[in-house]
C-alpha cells in the first residue's frame, strides 16, 4: 500500500508542475539566438535496430543520450545481432561483448555472466528496473528482447543497489508503428524444437492504440545424459498515445520453464589427471527423475509519460514481478573419494516464492542558462521484495563416475535446513539527481548523486532474525569532449553500493559493500552512425567484502577487497555496404588485495586475463540474391581453478558460422556454434566442481513474415 500511495501522490501532484514548466519555458524563450546545427538521425531507444551499431542507449543516463556523448562504457546488442546469431539465452547475447564472460557455469538454467571480472548475474534489469532481487534460478527469454544493453562499472547513482562490475538491461519488445506479423520454426541438435510468433498492429484508425503479442515454445535435450529442458513464453503489450504529449505502454509477460540443470564435474578426470582415466563430459552426476526445476515468472507493469511542454516531462515506470521455483539438483559434498572414482553427492531441494514491486518516478527538464544546456533528471524510486523459501537436503549414495549405476542410488528423506528456511524482505527507496551539461563546442559534463535507504529483514525457522537498515550516498562524474570528426575522449568516476545481511561475531551489522571505478577512454562513431569503436581503461575496486574471521571461523569480518584493472576494446558496425563486424578484446588484471584467508594476492575464480571475440557477416547478394554468410571466433584465456589458485582452467577457442537466405516473405538461417565440437570447461568453482562448456550445436530456422 505504501508503494501504491506513493505512486498516486506523485501522479496527483503532476498538475502543480505546470507552473514550473511554464517558468522554465519562459526562461528558455528569452535566451539569445544561437546557430542551429544539423541534428543526428533520431533513433528510438526502445525500438528495433536494423543494424549492428546502436547510437543511443537509455540505460546509461535514463535519457536518450547518444553513446558517443556518454562518459562511461556501454555496449548494445541489437535486434539484428540477436537474430543473426540465433541466440537461445541471455548468456548467448553477451558472448561478443567486451569485458563480459557469459555462461561460465555451464547450462544450469541460470543466466551466468561476469562483467569486468565480477559475477553480476543477480543484476539483470528489464526496461530499466530490477528484474529479481536475488538469484532466482531462472533464465530470461531472449525472443522477448528488442535489444540488450550492458553497463560497465558501478552504476548506483541511477539504479541503487548494484554490484561493482555493472549490469545488463534487457529492453522488451513493444507495439510497433507499422503492422507486424511473423512466425518461425527452429530445429536443431539434441532434438531442439522452437516455435515463435510475433504480431503487432493498430486497434484504431489513427494508430493511437496499438498492441503486440510475442509468444514462444521450445524444448531440447543435451549432450549430458538425462538432461532436457522446455519453455513457454507469452508477452502481450499495449500502447495508447492518449495525446501528442501523453502516452502509456502496458508491458506484461509470463514464462514457464522446466529443466534439468547441468552440474559440474571434478577437475580430476577433466582438467587434471585421474588414474582412472578421462571422464566423458556427457556424464550426469545427479539422480535421474529427481533432478529437475520448474519455474514460473510473471511481469505486469506500465510506462507512463507526459510532456508538459518542450521543457518539462514526467515519466513513471511501475512493475509487479512474481516468480516461483520448485525443484532439486544434485551437488557434490566433498568431491571424489580416495579411489578417485566415487563422487560424493547430496540432493538440494529448493522451493521459492517471491513477489516484487518496483516504481521509478522521473522528472526531466531541458533548459539553457548562462550559456549551458542542461538535461536535468530528478528521480525517486522504490523497490519492495518478499520471498518465502524452503531449503532442504536429501542424502544420496556416492556415484561411480566411471561405471555409473543410477538405479542403485539410495536417496534419503528430505531434511529441512533451518538456517536457510524462512522469509526474506527488502525495501529500498532512493532519491537521485543527474545533470547532463553541454557547453562550448563539444564539451559534455555528467554529474550525478543519489541517496538510498534500505531495510533488510531475514527470518529463519531456527528463531534467528537478522535486520539491517544501511543507507548510502553515491556519486558519479564524467567529462567528455565530442569532436566533429566523430572522436570523443572521456574520463569518469562512479560508485556502487550493495547492502549485506548478517553480522560479525560481536554482533556488529555488516557495512554495505562498495565499489569505485576510475575510467578513461575514447569513442568513435562514423558520420553515418553505422560504425563505432570504444577503447577504455579502468581501475575498479570492490571494498567491504566479507572474509572468514580468523578468530572465529563460524563468522565473517569485512576486511576483503578486490582490485580489477583492465583494458577493453570494442568495434561494431558496418565496414562496407556488405560487411558487418563485431570485434572485441579485453584484458583484466584481477587480484584479491585484502583478505584474512590464504586468498590474499590470489586471482579470483572465473576471471580470464585475456578475452577476444570476432564476428563477421557478409552479404553475398551480388552473387546470389538474398544470400549471406556469418563467421565468428571466441577466445577465453586461462582462469584460476579455485580460490587458492592451485590449478588453472585452460584457455579455449570456439568457432561459429552461419548461412542466411532471404526470398520474398521467407528467411532461412543455418547457425552452427562450436564447429570443431571442442570439449572444454567454461569455468571452475573448486577442484570438485568444473562446468562443461557447450558442445557443437546446429540450428535451422525458417521465418515467415506476412505481408
Amino acid at each position: 500500500m505504501k508503494i501504491q500511495s506513493a505512486c498516486l501522490a506523485v501522479m496527483l501532484s503532476c498538475p502543480c508542475l505546470d507552473a514550473v514548466a511554464q517558468a522554465l519555458d519562459q526562461q528558455t524563450d528569452t535566451l539569445p539566438e544561437v546557430a542551429v546545427r544539423a541534428q543526428k538521425a533520431k533513433e528510438s531507444a526502445t525500438g528495433p535496430i536494423h543494424k549492428y551499431k546502436a547510437s543511443q542507449a537509455r540505460t546509461a543516463t535514463k535519457s536518450d543520450t547518444a553513446i558517443n556523448e556518454t562518459a562511461q562504457s556501454i555496449s548494445v546488442v541489437t535486434s539484428e545481432q540477436i537474430r543473426d546469431q540465433s541466440v537461445q539465452t541471455l548468456a548467448d547475447t553477451l558472448k561478443f561483448v567486451a569485458g563480459v564472460d557469459a555462461g561460465q557455469r555451464g547450462r544450469r538454467g541460470l543466466d551466468d555472466f561476469s562483467i569486468r571480472g565480477f559475477v553480476q548475474s543477480d543484476y539483470v534489469l528489464r526496461d530499466g528496473m530490477r528484474l529479481f532481487y536475488d538469484t532466482a534460478w531462472v533464465q530470461a527469454e531472449p525472443f522477448g528482447f528488442e535489444r540488450v544493453e550492458v553497463m560497465k562499472g558501478p552504476a548506483s547513482v541511477l539504479y541503487g543497489q548494484t554490484g561493482p562490475g555493472g549490469f545488463v538491461n534487457v529492453v522488451s519488445k513493444r507495439p510497433t508503428d507499422q503492422p507486424l506479423a511473423a512466425i518461425g520454426l527452429t530445429l536443431g541438435s539434441y532434438d531442439q524444437q522452437q516455435w515463435t510468433a510475433d504480431f503487432s498492429d493498430a486497434l484504431d484508425q489513427d494508430g493511437a492504440l496499438r498492441y503486440r503479442l510475442v509468444a514462444l515454445t521450445s524444448e531440447s535435450n543435451d549432450q549430458v545424459d538425462f538432461v532436457d529442458r522446455s519453455r513457454s513464453y507469452i508477452a502481450p503489450s499495449l500502447t495508447w498515445d492518449i495525446s501528442d504529449r501523453t502516452s502509456i505502454t502496458l508491458l506484461t509477460s509470463y514464462q514457464k520453464s522446466r529443466y534439468v540443470p547441468v552440474r559440474g564435474l571434478p577437475a580430476e578426470g577433466t582438467i587434471l589427471s585421474n588414474p582412472n582415466g578421462k571422464l566423458p563430459l556427457s556424464r550426469f552426476v545427479g539422480v535421474p527423475g529427481l533432478d529437475q526445476y520448474d519455474t514460473e515468472i510473471s511481469l505486469f507493469g506500465y510506462e507512463f509519460s507526459h510532456m508538459f511542454n518542450d521543457t518539462l516531462t514526467f515519466r513513471q515506470h511501475v512493475r509487479y514481478n512474481t516468480f516461483n521455483v520448485d525443484g532439486a539438483f544434485t551437488d557434490t559434498t566433498n568431491g571424489l573419494t580416495a579411489n578417485k572414482r566415487n563422487y560424493q553427492r547430496r540432493v538440494n531441494v529448493r522451493n521459492l516464492s517471491a513477489q516484487m514491486w518496483t516504481v521509478d518516478n522521473q522528472l526531466a527538464a531541458h533548459f539553457n542558462t548562462l550559456g549551458l544546456k542542461h538535461d536535468l533528471l530528478v528521480g525517486a524510486d522504490m523497490l519492495h521484495y518478499n520471498m518465502d523459501r524452503t531449503f532442504s537436503n536429501r542424502s544420496v549414495t556416492a556415484l561411480n563416475l566411471y561405471q555409473p549405476n543410477y538405479d542403485a542410488a539410495v536417496v534419503g528423506a528430505p531434511v529441512v535446513v533451518p538456517g536457510s528456511t524462512g522469509s526474506d524482505m527488502a525495501t529500498q527507496s532512493g532519491l537521485y539527481l543527474q545533470d547532463l551539461i553541454k557547453f562550448g563546442d563539444g564539451w559534455h559534463l555528467q554529474l550525478g548523486a543519489r541517496h538510498d535507504e534500505t531495510d533488510l529483514v531475514q527470518t529463519r525457522i531456527n528463531n534467528t532474525l537478522t535486520k539491517s537498515d544501511p543507507s548510502k550516498t553515491t556519486g558519479k562524474a564524467g567529462l567528455l569532449y565530442a569532436f566533429e570528426n566523430g572522436w570523443s575522449p572521456y574520463i569518469s568516476v562512479s560508485e556502487s553500493f550493495l547492502p549485506l545481511t548478517g553480522n560479525t561475531a560481536e554482533g556488529t551489522p555488516f557495512k554495505p559493500e562498495t565499489g569505485e571505478q576510475h575510467e578513461a577512454g575514447i569513442k568513435y562513431e562514423s558520420p553515418d552512425h553505422r560504425f563505432g569503436s570504444t577503447l577504455a581503461v579502468y581501475d575498479l575496486k570492490r571494498q567491504n567484502v566479507t572474509t572468514t574471521d580468523p578468530n572465529n571461523t563460524s563468522f565473517s569480518i569485512q576486511t576483503g577487497e578486490q582490485r580489477h584493472k583492465g583494458i577493453e576494446f570494442e568495434t561494431t558496425g558496418q565496414l562496407t555496404d556488405r560487411l558487418n563486424v563485431i570485434a572485441t578484446y579485453s584484458y583484466i588484471d584481477a587480484e584479491i588485495t585484502k583478505s584474512t584467508t590464504n586468498t590474499l594476492g590470489k586471482r579470483p575464480i572465473l576471471v580470464a586475463k585475456n578475452m577476444a571475440n570476432v564476428w563477421l557477416r557478409y552479404d553475398l547478394t551480388g552473387w546470389v540474391q538474398g544470400l549471406g554468410i556469418g563467421a565468428g571466433a571466441r577466445y577465453i584465456g586461462d582462469q584460476a581453478g579455485d580460490a587458492q589458485n592451485s590449478f588453472e582452467v585452460p584457455s579455449y577457442t570456439l568457432f561459429d558460422a552461419a548461412i542466411y537466405y532471404n526470398t520474398a516473405a521467407w528467411r532461412f538461417a543455418l547457425n552452427a556454434r562450436n564447429l570443431a565440437n571442442k570439449q572444454y570447461m567454461a569455468g571452475c568453482a573448486s577442484i570438485n566442481q568444473c562446468y562443461p562448456g557447450d558442445p557443437r550445436t546446429v540450428m535451422l530456422t525458417a521465418h515467415y513474415a506476412f505481408k
